[in-house]
């Protein structure tokens, strides 16, 4: 049996229709991400009830399963210039940075007789995607060679933050964009309709002073699966943090010392020191997972007597002995999935079992 990611779309649906809610009380729309699901059809489907405005994916892949969806479509990645037609074909908008590529989409659009629309990204400090936003003159230039190629439109600006350097929004980094915004147009007497920012890491600005610095989209995924934003790490009230539980098999239950015997190497198989304390005679477990599977990481055990010791390429090591349960090999043990990493890597293994559901398994 494979170990299992179990999903709760009643959880899904209860955190995206929050954000939703208010987002819009704001002018805000929202971009409903599901590449933390590998473009999964039915949670999909679920943000689409919940009110999202757009989905979006970093993976073309992705965005063809969601085909049958009638809701505007956006790539969330600057297109890869081999697969551009694909682009045009399940994408109704993608965000870009480079000339080179907005060109290629427009030879696609035209040869596909569609119109493919256009954020231009602007990076205002976290060095991930985007034209640095003190190059006024690359920006324009930009602006003025996208407007006139045919089949693409300009719709927007937008920014990311917080994935790459750490660096959260604030009301002087979105200040920038819409600065930004308001030059373009004022300099080519255009609307440039959005202004896209953000993702889980502008939840505290939602919430707590409002959406800053003309922000009228905002792109997000992470929040969703774990119910924090993550600019500070908190819960977000009436969110829920249980979203995905993980379960694996136990295949081992010994007594064993709680600290290595022999030799030490320098490193373990990953090329990181490791130190173990001394607990006396432990119980553990060994789970059929591991490093190779999902970041343990953000692995949290369901029974608070559980803990994780450490974890190689396929194998899980737990401490069950202050279990209230009464644990047999073959059973299996219910993690609660708190980090994006941990959703990301579980997710995208061919080794774990997805499985979608609605209150009672």
């Amino acid at each position: 049996m494979k170990p299992k990611l179990l999903i709760d779309l009643d959880k899904v649906k209860q955190n995206a229709t929050e954000l939703v809610r208010v987002a819009h009380e704001q002018n805000v729309t929202v971009t409903g991400i599901t590449k933390g699901d590998c473009g999964n059809l039915d949670f999909a489907h679920t943000l689409v009830e919940s009110g999202v405005d757009y989905l979006a994916d970093s993976r073309v892949e992705n965005l063809k399963k969601l085909s049958s969806l009638m809701i505007e479509k956006m790539l969330l990645r600057s297109p890869k210039l081999s697969e551009v037609q694909d682009v045009v074909r399940y994408a109704d908008y993608s965000l870009n940075t480079e000339l080179k590529v907005i060109e290629a989409l427009s030879n696609a659009a035209r040869s596909q007789n569609k119109t493919h629309q256009i954020i231009l990204m602007i990076d205002v400090g976290d060095l991930r995607e985007g034209i640095w936003f003190e190059d006024d003159t690359a920006i324009l230039t930009a602006v003025n060679k996208t407007l006139q190629l045919p089949n693409v439109h300009l719709a927007g600006i937008g920014t990311n933050l917080t994935c790459f350097g750490g660096i959260i929004p604030t009301r002087k980094n979105y200040g920038i964009i819409h600065q930004i915004a308001h030059h373009i147009r004022q300099t080519f007497n255009i609307e440039l309709p959005i202004i896209s920012g953000g993702n889980s890491s502008s939840l505290h600005m939602l919430y707590e002073t409002g959406i800053a610095g003309g922000i009228n989209n905002i792109r997000v995924n992470q929040a969703i699966f774990t119910g924090q934003e993550i600019a500070f790490g908190q819960q977000l009230n009436g969110w829920a943090s249980d979203v995905i539980r993980l379960q694996a098999e136990i295949i081992e239950l010994q007594t064993k010392p709680s600290k290595p015997i022999g030799r030490k190497a320098y490193m373990n198989a990953f090329g990181k020191p490791s130190t173990f304390s001394d607990k006396g005679l432990r119980k553990r477990a060994i789970l059929a997972i591991g490093k190779q599977d999902v970041d343990i990481h953000g692995l949290v055990a369901m029974d608070l007597g559980i803990t994780i010791e450490g974890a190689s390429s396929d194998h899980l090591i737990v401490d069950v002995t202050d279990s209230v349960l009464k644990l047999q090999v073959g059973d299996t043990i219910d993690f609660q999935v708190t980090t994006y990493a941990s959703v990301l890597s579980g997710m995208a293994s061919n080794y774990i079992e997805q499985r979608i559901y609605h209150e009672v398994l």
